[in-house]
């Protein structure tokens, strides 16, 4: 058996802190925060086979990309999952569940780990992760905390003792929220565990909302206190659209709401333990002892005495000592207030925690990490790795979607101020109280520093600047690799292995480690720190740049139409107003396309976004040429505009408002337009995260809205009802600076598109399906390319932009059909969206041309 722990996330701008446990070909995860499973995906990770997700907290950081992960593997799996965490876990599965992300084949069961509700999970092969919760309400260190701990060890004795007598399989029915014959999920107990004295289940505690809108499928669960709900309130703040903007008043909350704060602030610790190694059997001991080979044989090495005539023979007469399993404990805490509870908890209980430890993962964000006291106490602990999981205050050093990044980069290299990649800069998160003077003279002074300049080792290695990225084999050029990371391996700790006998070691820093880095536990003579699958290319090449190069050297004509139209742009740099488009593709992430989301960048502050899926506040990072401009970027936002209630339309969007409120929390709220179908959840997420005062206005067909740009400008918003799910809608955005543009969202071709399209500057179509997949359009309420390009012929629009492809399709779906003379000309009008694609509007009609070049190119290199 193999047990494994798996660095998956580092950075909350890319892939929040988590982690993978592996046992036995099934997997845990540690936190769920957004990118999770384009992640898992793009690198083959088995999302199919995730039995768990255990929370450390309940923050957008390890929730974000929790629905979209659940909805990925509900499509392609029947299988059981189980999900721990803190309150309100319960609460807010159960919101999205009844609202916009119906589960249809998976069976969830959720565990909400409370003061008297704390439990060991028990996974196959006997491996035990025994959670630790922490509130400020209830200090840990108390008598009935100690009591819990007791406990728990002995139930795992006892657990373990029963599985290794029966079978070396976990029966996960305890607690099970399963689906009854009216798709409603339930709580299920068995009369065993139900009077259990240490499994003490406890339906879940989920407040109700007055007012709350029935949905088919809804989660039922039964509030067992005497909390009321949170009773939602609104007031008008608008004169012109007092009717339409609700905004929620953070101090019209009922008096009875449950401590939020107080929930927020619970966090849990999870102590993984593995199973003893059983010592080696000794045949010829055996022999001497005149042991009869089979039974006892077993019976011994389970490690039972037998008697043989008489006499008693003791497992140790006859097999070498068992090994106690190396244990692991993950710590990620929400507040500085934590620490001394963490630290007097671990010294009280040396021990159950100390012993046999061999990692420390510390997913906590750097004020917990910097903090003296806790600096002070774990990395004096001898013989312990404690591993620094959260990097993010500094710039990325490694990319963790290599396939997108990889044609990123080709791109760019021929088109660099279309297709923007990430320029390293460090993150100040509280950019808000610095002025901009400020901000440029600390990023000057820093600029020859080392990227690991917070006194974190990194064993074997360090970041190279820009001029001395290089591989031992070849030389790179500074545009392909700004900050490359050198292989970086840790022989110090790959070649032995750590017990017992040995003396004692000191880790004076945090250990960091990329992403897919391997830390085994278990079986014990492989316990080593894995960096062979470890990510450590910022820039990385998948393409065989020779092809790139002979095409571009044996196709010199082709090629000067973007050589013409870079120089232009270098002239010509009026970079506003302009697009930048963070997901072209549909439905779930892929390797080369994100989930939905394009801003259209009007004034430097003034911005609108057209959709937001999951991962889309990365795919923005990515592109942005400094902190600066990523801040500037989300500062400028002003208005959101959801067009339906699908997962891949619109999850990005709260994990955005959450950062927004982070660097900027005193900023002005945007105008948000949203289904009424997501109401719930968008109320749910600002009561728990965010507690500010929300403009929302619920889309409405044939609504008109004019927001204030400038003194003499204004932006004038039209809603239109589109072919697609209930309450879908597209969007007609005008004003002087950009003139016209529609976004079509999601829809089959209708009326409303193309009377709302007419004689349009822009319109952006979605092209879901080629040409050929015609009825699976239709029956998903999707367009093929033929089908947009037809509209954009009847509505006689100036420029098309092809967007939302299938994932099955790396490149765009081409057109099949043979073609009009119409449609050939259209096709010089029509511009096919790329990830990370930055478009500025007073070249936009040049770009046409530039893209069937491209396309013609990445049919040489795929």
């Amino acid at each position: 058996m193999e047990v494994y722990i798996q660095m998956i996330g580092w950075h909350k701008l890319a892939i929040p802190s988590s982690l993978r446990l592996f046992v036995n070909g099934e997997f845990t995860l540690i936190n769920c925060g957004e990118n999770n499973q384009r992640f898992l995906n793009e690198h083959k990770m088995h999302i199919a086979r995730i039995k768990n997700i255990c929370f450390t907290k309940i923050s957008p950081e390890t929730i974000g990309g929790l629905i979209g992960l659940l909805l990925t593997i509900d499509n392609i799996s029947d299988n059981a999952i189980s999900i721990y965490g803190p309150k309100p876990i319960g609460r807010i599965i159960n919101n999205f569940t009844s609202s916009f992300a119906k589960i249809k084949n998976l069976k969830i069961t959720i565990h909400e780990i409370s003061d008297n509700n704390i439990f060991p999970i028990i996974l196959k092969g006997n491996v035990i992760i025994t959670p630790i919760l922490l509130n400020k309400k209830n200090v840990i260190t108390t008598n009935q905390e100690t009591d819990t701990i007791q406990n728990c060890e002995q139930t795992v004795l006892d657990k373990r003792k029963k599985m290794n007598e029966v079978s070396n399989t976990y029966d996960s029915e305890s607690n099970n929220l399963y689906k009854n014959k009216n798709g409603e999920i339930e709580e299920k107990f068995s009369p065993n565990e139900a009077n259990s004295n240490y499994l003490k289940k406890r339906k879940l505690d989920i407040p109700e909302i007055e007012h709350e809108e029935a949905y088919e499928g809804k989660t039922e669960i039964v509030n067992d206190n005497n909390d009321n709900g949170k009773i939602e309130k609104y007031k008008e703040v608008s004169d012109r659209d007092s009717n339409k903007i609700e905004n929620t008043n953070r101090n019209a909350i009922n008096s009875a709401e449950i401590d939020k704060n107080s929930n927020m602030k619970q966090c849990i610790l999870y102590l993984i333990e593995c199973p003893q190694t059983i010592g080696k059997f000794h045949v010829e001991k055996a022999q001497k002892l005149n042991i009869p080979p089979g039974k006892y044989y077993g019976m011994l090495k389970s490690g039972k005495s037998v008697t043989i005539n008489n006499k008693i023979i003791n497992p140790e007469d006859v097999c070498d000592k068992n090994i106690d399993g190396k244990k692991s404990l993950i710590i990620d805490l929400s507040d500085t207030e934590h620490i001394d509870y963490v630290i007097t908890e671990i010294k009280n209980k040396e021990n159950f925690y100390l012993n046999n430890l061999e990692y420390i993962f510390h997913l906590s964000d750097e004020k917990i990490l910097s903090n003296k006291t806790y600096k002070d106490y774990f990395l004096k602990l001898k013989n312990i790795k404690n591993i620094k999981c959260n990097q993010s205050n500094s710039s990325l050093k490694i990319c963790p979607f290599i396939s997108s990044s990889s044609l990123t980069n080709i791109l760019s290299k021929l088109m660099p101020n279309i297709f923007l990649k990430y320029k390293p800069d460090d993150p100040i998160y509280e950019l808000s109280s610095k002025t901009l003077n400020d901000y440029n003279d600390e990023k000057s002074s820093n600029s020859c520093k080392s990227a690991n300049n917070d006194g974190n080792s990194i064993p074997n290695g360090d970041f190279k600047n820009e001029t001395e990225c290089k591989n031992s084999d070849n030389s790179f050029k500074n545009e392909d690799r700004i900050a490359n990371l050198e292989e970086n391996t840790n022989q110090n700790y790959n070649q032995k292995v750590i017990n017992s006998n040995e003396s004692k070691e000191e880790y004076t820093n945090y250990l960091s480690y990329n992403t897919l880095a391997k830390f085994v536990l278990h079986p014990f003579h492989k316990i080593n720190i894995c960096t062979d699958e470890m990510l450590t290319d910022l820039y990385p090449s998948t393409f065989n740049s020779s092809k790139l190069s002979n095409f571009t050297q044996e196709n010199d004509n082709l090629m000067k139409p973007i050589l013409d139209f870079n120089k232009k742009l270098n002239d010509n740099a009026t970079m506003l107003p302009s697009f930048y488009f963070l997901g072209t593709g549909c439905s779930i992430p892929s390797a080369f396309r994100n989930v939905s989301g394009i801003i259209l960048n009007i004034q430097k502050d003034f911005s609108v976004i057209l959709d937001f899926g999951e991962g889309s506040l990365y795919q923005l990072y990515w592109i942005s040429k400094s902190w600066i401009q990523f801040t500037e970027s989300i500062k400028s936002i002003k208005v959101i505009f959801i067009s339906h209630a699908h997962a891949d339309h619109h999850v990005g969007i709260y994990y955005f408002l959450y950062i927004r409120k982070i660097l900027f929390p005193h900023l002005n709220p945007p105008l948000i337009l949203i289904p009424k179908t997501l109401k719930n959840w968008m109320n749910l997420f600002n009561e728990l995260f965010l507690d500010i005062e929300m403009r929302i206005i619920y889309n409405e067909n044939d609504l008109e809205i004019k927001e204030i740009i400038s003194e003499d400008n204004f932006l004038t918003l039209h809603l239109f009802k589109v072919n697609h799910i209930k309450e879908s809608y597209g969007i007609k955005i005008e004003s002087k600076d950009i003139g016209s543009i529609v976004y079509s969202a999601d829809t089959r071709p209708c009326d409303n598109v193309k009377r709302f399209a007419k004689d349009c500057n822009i319109l952006i179509h979605e092209a879901t399906f080629d040409d050929e997949l015609l009825v699976e359009a239709i029956n998903k309420k999707h367009s093929t390319i033929h089908e947009a390009m037809q509209i954009s012929l009847d509505v006689n629009c100036q420029t098309l932009i092809l967007t939302h492809f299938s994932q099955r399709y790396p490149k765009a779906p081409i057109l099949n059909k043979s073609s009009s003379a119409e449609i050939n000309e259209i096709m010089n009008k029509t511009i096919y969206s790329f990830d990370y694609m930055h478009i500025p509007l007073n070249l936009i009609k040049e770009l046409p041309t530039c893209f069937n070049i491209l396309l013609n190119l990445l049919e040489k290199l795929f």
